[in-house]
């Protein structure tokens, strides 16, 4: 079974900073997932406020792969985030979800995440979904949900240039609750694959370090594809490698690219703690 799992933001909006074709077109979605069960991928990683994905991942068929999706914001009430499950739920044509995450835990005040949480495990008493969880951004957040909420899935940025939540030990501490680790942003929105003469002028002050990412790649002989995702998925601690994609041809060269191993101790030199940079939100491009 592949360690990836396919996002499907790309398959709603436009999106990726080198994302130059735009939303994906129905019949490439098709073909994307025929391909991606065919070489293992089994999960699919989508959201309510991801455009009209899960409308577009129903129309194609879903039935053979396991749903991941997201709550809407806690703005809508808890009813309403608990409503807008149920749609999407429809709107994949599933009876029920492999995951359901918090989507954004930074905007929850206690009092209101607690009892979100008690909602989705009652949705997970009724076999509605498996496994119920968060998505971060840091280990202030990891280590708030392990302190107060027992979870069974999360999902967190971590790429060669984002070390953060391994150098502070928070994926070993989440493995010591046996919770199941989803990594995004490996390839930090196609950044880490962009030539150094076409990255935006508001990444300067991380040029120097994209540059030994680059050397780094050209030295082991592998693409930036093969050191940017063999690094993530080198790391022990992480379940599924969430990945996006807007083409067949993408998908195709990541799963090549998917069978080579790095030794990620050896490149702890090669990323920064700026969340400036490593937040594809705060970017200014």
């Amino acid at each position: 079974m592949s360690k990836l799992a396919l996002g499907g933001v790309q398959f709603g909006i436009d999106y990726g900073i080198a994302n130059t074709k735009g939303q994906v077109q129905i019949e490439e979605v098709q073909s994307i997932l025929n391909y991606a069960k065919k070489n293992g991928v089994n999960i699919l990683d989508t959201a309510s406020g991801y455009g009209d994905s899960e409308e577009v991942l129903g129309k194609v068929g879903v039935d053979n792969f396991q749903i991941i999706t997201k709550t809407t914001s806690i703005k809508q009430g808890v009813n309403g985030v608990v409503r807008i499950f149920y749609q999407s739920l429809k709107n994949l044509k599933q009876k029920k979800a492999y995951g359901l995450l918090i989507h954004d835990i930074g905007e929850i005040e206690h009092k209101q995440f607690d009892t979100l949480l008690i909602e989705l495990a009652r949705l997970k008493r009724q076999g509605l979904v498996k496994k119920i969880g968060v998505s971060v951004y840091n280990s202030q957040q990891i280590d708030y949900v392990l302190d107060n909420f027992s979870i069974d899935l999360i999902q967190l940025p971590i790429n060669i240039l984002d070390q953060r939540l391994i150098n502070d030990e928070s994926l070993v501490k989440l493995k010591k609750h046996n919770v199941e680790i989803h990594a995004r942003s490996a390839l930090l929105q196609g950044l880490l694959l962009m030539s150094i003469n076409a990255i935006p002028s508001w990444f300067e002050p991380i040029k120097d370090t994209l540059k030994l990412f680059h050397e780094e790649a050209k030295k082991q002989n592998l693409t930036k594809l093969q050191l940017a995702l063999g690094f993530v998925q080198s790391l022990t601690e992480i379940d599924k490698v969430v990945v996006g994609v807007d083409s067949l041809k993408q998908l195709y060269e990541i799963i090549n690219a998917s069978s080579v191993k790095v030794n990620a101790v050896e490149l702890s030199n090669i990323s920064i703690n700026d969340p400036i940079f490593l937040n594809p939100s705060n970017w200014k491009v």
